[in-house]
């Protein structure tokens, strides 16, 4: 089986990643998306030993400018490309630190399979809030996580936030 992912601009305003596969060599592809995600980006798949498909994806969220923010997504989907797992690594603010240009969030992202397990790299907002974060993170740099603060090296001065590399893992359990 061969996967491609590809984003393109459905309408006026949203860009849309769309996800087909082929079972035949690419002579034919599945004639609908197998995922559809408007306002998505930097996607990245891999099949692991068990011919499971690691999918991840940033969308971007919210009606209003002011509420807008990037999830990155990382899914486990089975041989028949069912659901198994959707993780949100980052729920993150789309406007802390735009005045530092653009692209805002960068354009790379990464994921790869090894036995069982998928890991990956995925851009990011890097403001330490916990709620940034549902399935957990650590940083490689001075934080004060209760007090929502990035720290310079004398561990006391504040930082401003900006787009950091995060490194995640997803492991398989075994059937």
């Amino acid at each position: 089986m061969v996967y491609l992912c590809w984003a393109d601009r459905q309408g006026t305003t949203d860009y849309t990643l769309h996800v087909r596969r082929t079972t035949d060599r690419g002579k034919t592809w599945s004639t609908t998306d197998l995922v559809t995600v408007t306002n998505g980006k930097n996607a990245g798949l891999a099949i692991n030993e068990d011919c499971n498909v690691g999918l991840v994806y940033q969308e971007l969220v919210g009606a209003t400018l002011s509420s807008q923010r990037w999830k990155t997504h990382v899914q486990v989907r089975d041989k028949d490309f069912k659901l198994v797992k959707d993780l949100i690594l980052a729920d993150v603010p789309d406007d802390e630190s735009k005045a530092d240009g653009l692209p805002y969030l960068g354009d790379y992202l990464h994921l790869m399979a090894v036995g069982k397990d998928f890991y990956g790299v995925f851009p990011a907002n890097n403001t330490p809030d916990r709620a940034n974060f549902p399935s957990g993170v650590k940083f490689q740099r001075n934080v004060d996580l209760d007090g929502k603060r990035l720290l310079d090296l004398d561990n006391m001065t504040s930082v401003r936030p900006s787009i950091d590399p995060f490194f995640f893992k997803v492991e398989e359990l075994g059937e």
